[in-house]
């Protein structure tokens, strides 16, 4: 028995050591394909606890990267867990790092940015799927954005609600990564975006549709696929009704109606700017931000508990940042200030949207009434108006798989709907020699 036990730890052990050599190696090619200028200054240090092969530090700073195996780090920004394969089949090319974090296969604590961008500062290999985090500059703001996809579709701009960011579509951005080129967009104020005064009419919805367009000239983008959820739908909205010619179409995922709420105190806010509250040292409590978190599902529970972990660790640092405070509670101003009623009412202007449109209500969201579904239907007759059971105010996380197969149908189904073709810039002529300035006006179009 002993003998027997003496060679299953040896072969264990072999087993370990193959392991740890495999690894040894790829790390050795994965500091060759760093990209200093996809770094752009970044200093950070992140520790990959590997469940057999143990850990590794992973050093980046001043353009370069260094890679220690079986070295423990302290206190690093990000810390990454998994195992062998994974990781192996990670680095190497053949999944992406946020497939295998929502397939639960990699838990991530620390700076969540980081991990979205960790993949992108190595030089990407023929077989591996597209990532990139890319700083676009603005109307004098830097945004940054994860784009992923090489699909022949038209592009898609996921754009986040009050106070997220680009990390709450990450579901979205990996289903449809395969059918289109999908950007995921960090709004000024969140995210790793640049974060401005709340000054004039910044923060205000017609602002952030006007930064979105300059965005889409900035990248070469003619049209795109405007999806949004919560403060993000009404964006894409604004967008829809201000530059249609830039609009494929309109998806909303509990698109932000909160006027109606604050009817009785917008007098109040019309005369107390309190988003300068912000910046005083605001610290909730973790329950009180675990609380707000879960509150945004119907069923918390279906995601793992590692998933509100994760949410619960990136609100809690963004709100650290009084310049992001500023943001959320300025644009949170800027939404209850908005008229119901009226010649600029809401309502009056919905009945003007031209660009094919598909509304997602949850039924159970707490945040965005489902009632509105109705008005949405009557107001806008040709659009497409749905109310999904069992659905809190984030569908893209809490039903990822209706979600990303409805949002699938829904550009397969635009590709040769007429309203479309008719919204479609004319094609250049062929003859046509003049190029694009280096630095694209942010003009509206």
């Amino acid at each position: 028995m002993g003998s027997a036990l003496g060679v299953m730890a040896k072969g264990g052990g072999a087993h370990a050591s193959s392991t740890r050599a495999r690894v040894h190696a790829a790390h050795a090619q994965l500091v060759q394909r760093f990209d200093p200028l996809a770094a752009d200054g970044l200093a950070a240090t992140v520790l990959v606890e590997l469940t057999d092969a143990g850990p590794t530090t992973i050093e980046i700073a001043r353009g370069r990267c260094t890679i220690r195996d079986q070295v423990h780090t302290p206190a690093p920004e990000l810390q990454l867990r998994t195992s062998a394969a994974v990781w192996l089949d990670l680095i190497e090319g053949r999944i992406r790092g946020m497939d295998a974090f929502l397939a639960g296969e990699l838990t991530v604590t620390g700076d969540l940015h980081l991990a979205t961008r960790f993949e992108t500062l190595f030089r990407r290999l023929p077989h591996q799927p597209r990532v990139e985090v890319t700083r676009t500059r603005v109307r004098g703001l830097t945004l940054e954005t994860l784009v992923a996809g090489e699909g022949t579709g038209e592009p898609v701009l996921l754009i986040h609600g009050l106070g997220a960011n680009k990390v709450s579509f990450l579901p979205t951005v990996s289903a449809l990564a395969e059918h289109a080129e999908v950007h995921a967009l960090d709004l000024p104020g969140f995210g790793r975006s640049d974060k401005p005064l709340p000054l004039g009419r910044r923060y205000s919805m017609a602002w952030f549709a006007d930064v979105v367009n300059g965005y889409l000239i900035a990248r070469d983008l003619d049209a795109a696929h405007m999806v949004g959820n919560s403060m993000g739908g009404r964006i894409a909205l604004e967008m829809a009704l201000r530059q249609p010619r830039s609009v494929h179409s309109f998806v909303g995922l509990g698109p932000a109606l909160g006027f109606d709420l604050t009817r009785t105190i917008a007098p109040v806010l019309r005369v107390a700017p309190a988003h300068w509250g912000a910046l005083a040292p605001l610290r909730p409590p973790r329950s009180t931000v675990e609380h707000f978190v879960r509150s945004l599902f119907a069923d918390a529970d279906v995601l793992p508990p590692e998933h509100h972990r994760v949410a619960a660790d990136d609100v809690q640092r963004a709100w650290e940042d009084p310049h992001h405070r500023l943001a959320v509670l300025a644009a949170a101003r800027q939404l209850g200030l908005e008229h119901a009623r009226g010649p600029a009412a809401y309502w009056r202007r919905l009945r003007a949207l031209t660009v094919p449109s598909l509304w997602i209500f949850g039924e159970e969201d707490r945040l965005v009434a489902s009632r509105y579904a109705a008005r949405v239907a009557a107001a806008v007759p040709d659009a497409e108006v749905e109310t999904w059971p069992g659905v809190g105010h984030v569908p893209q996380f809490e039903a990822a798989t209706r979600t990303a197969a409805t949002l699938t149908a829904w550009l397969a189904a635009r590709r040769d709907d007429p309203r479309l073709r008719m919204l479609r810039p004319a094609p250049p002529q062929a003859t046509s020699t003049a190029s694009r300035p280096s630095q694209p006006s942010t003009a509206s179009r």
